[in-house]
């Protein structure tokens, strides 16, 4: 289980400087009296929250919104070679987990919303001759109506190429206990649409959304992946078919985003809702290779496809809300002689309840946030 301090954070992402260990005339660490820091550093900032229709959108400024999701994934990653012989198709890596069901959990107060996730069970009836896998993740959000900003971390460890044609010995499948997989996002939204249109109306509950809209959006993001083994990534009946990808144990990444979207909210029966959201399908990615004590083979860079987009339907009332929620997250990466394609999908069922923050929330959200947040 990976825990946050989501204070501490917020205060990084939101005012991290150069000075790390600032004082102030007193000789006191300004970084422990947020107060302090702002006055010091930021004296000028002063955060609005924006004038949205009321007649369209619901807020819940003096509510602490709590929820729990079960998650029902889909995971893949597969390694193709472009080698033009005839059966390097079937040399293929068809990488498999056997992460079963993940529980998710986040609480959100006015701008901020925090959570994690653990995994609670594996497949192990149909996937019994896989590897085990370990899933871990942490995510924190800033939600205004126009626009958000949210920084997750996801760690994946444990991979099975199910592809029977790579074994090297008897059992039919290549356990890869070893392969870990890391990624670091960084993403905002911006909702030219926000007045009337909430996007996270459906995803944190943070808003309820009171009429049918359809709005208008931008993503952009950072991402920063890292496929790491101990050995090749290959096995040896693979190499053959692989040009130019010897003794390969690490893969990084940066990838970058900028995607107009569209989503669309539903309203009917006054508090049942059908939301949909899409966004255009490229990012630019800049790649390395590397081999055993990281030895840089081979860089460059590439446009993928990438699909983006998420369908819920639910149930939002004053207090209580409750949701089903399918989202994927797929991607084709050409690395030279190789092309990556990845999934990470699944069905959520959302069951979650606001109530009036308690006062120590209210206080320590107040002495923390900067100003008019």
């Amino acid at each position: 289980m990976i825990r946050i301090t989501v204070l501490k954070i917020i205060v990084l992402l939101l005012t991290i400087q150069s000075q790390v260990m600032a004082q102030d005339g007193e000789g006191i660490s300004v970084f422990l009296h947020p107060k302090k820091f702002y006055k010091k550093y930021l004296p000028n900032l002063k955060i609005k929250r924006p004038d949205i229709d009321s007649s369209y959108i619901k807020t819940y400024p003096n509510y602490l919104t709590v929820g729990s999701r079960l998650i029902v994934p889909t995971i893949y990653m597969d390694l193709h070679s472009d080698n033009s012989r005839g059966n390097a198709n079937h040399a293929s890596s068809n990488f498999r987990t056997n992460v079963g069901n993940i529980l998710a959990f986040s609480a959100s107060y006015r701008f901020i919303t925090a959570g994690f996730a653990v995994v609670v069970n594996s497949n192990r009836k149909d996937k019994e001759d896989y590897a085990p896998s370990s899933y871990r993740t942490a995510t924190i959000k800033y939600n205004s109506a126009a626009y958000s900003l949210q920084f997750k971390y996801i760690r994946l460890r444990g991979f099975t190429d199910v592809n029977q044609n790579n074994s090297d010995t008897l059992v039919r499948y290549t356990k890869r206990e070893d392969i870990l997989m890391k990624e670091y996002q960084f993403e905002g939204v911006y909702n030219f649409s926000w007045r009337k249109y909430s996007y996270y109306a459906p995803i944190d509950y943070t808003f309820r959304q009171l009429k049918t809209r359809i709005g208008f959006l931008m993503k952009a993001g950072v991402y920063y992946n890292q496929l790491a083994a101990d050995s090749n990534l290959l096995t040896m009946k693979q190499r053959a078919f692989f040009n130019d990808f010897n003794d390969i144990r690490l893969i990084r990444t940066t990838s970058f985003k900028l995607a107009p979207g569209i989503g669309l909210n539903l309203i009917f029966l006054k508090r049942f809702y059908v939301s949909l959201a899409v966004f255009t399908p490229y990012n630019f990615y800049v790649y390395n290779y590397f081999t055993k004590d990281e030895n840089l083979v081979h860089k460059g860079t590439s446009l993928a496809f990438v699909w983006d987009g998420n369908i819920s339907l639910g149930y939002q009332s004053e207090r209580f809300y409750a949701g089903i929620r399918y989202q994927a997250d797929s991607k084709s990466v050409t690395f030279n002689t190789v092309i990556l394609n990845s999934l990470f999908s699944y069905v959520g069922f959302d069951l979650g309840y606001r109530f009036v923050a308690p006062k120590i929330v209210k206080k320590v959200y107040k002495q923390t946030m900067p100003p008019g947040m």
